[in-house]
């Protein structure tokens, strides 16, 4: 008799800790869907910055779509925006205000010429 019981309580405790197991699983499941983390949310926002195609030869070809120029250093940024005697004229306007903007924010725009390289 008292074997009985101590199995049938083992077996009422088993099920009390399953079911709260997967509640508590459920919750904080529910939880991390609700409150991304700062790097799943860049990681989704990146994902939206590219798109594929295939080329002549079928072979994949990735094009990166990434307009923010707040990721880039100040140097990558003088680079796209070329040297004040050769600029880059592929550009759009409204892209090389936002990379103007960005190196006046940074205090690296000097009278449209590049911040001198510490060496």
């Amino acid at each position: 008799m008292m074997k009985r019981d101590e199995n049938e309580m083992r077996t009422t405790m088993k099920e009390a800790m399953t079911t709260t197991m997967k509640n508590t699983y459920e919750v904080a499941k529910q939880a991390d869907a609700n409150s991304t983390s700062p790097i799943k949310a860049l990681m989704n926002q990146q994902a939206n910055n590219f798109f594929v195609e295939r080329d002549e030869t079928g072979e994949l070809v990735y094009h990166w779509v990434d307009t923010r120029v707040d990721m880039l250093s100040s140097s990558k940024l003088w680079n796209i925006l070329g040297n004040p005697e050769r600029p880059n004229s592929d550009l759009d306007q409204a892209f090389i205000d936002a990379i103007t903007e960005e190196l006046i924010n940074r205090s690296d725009f000097f009278d449209s010429k590049p911040m001198p390289v510490s060496h």
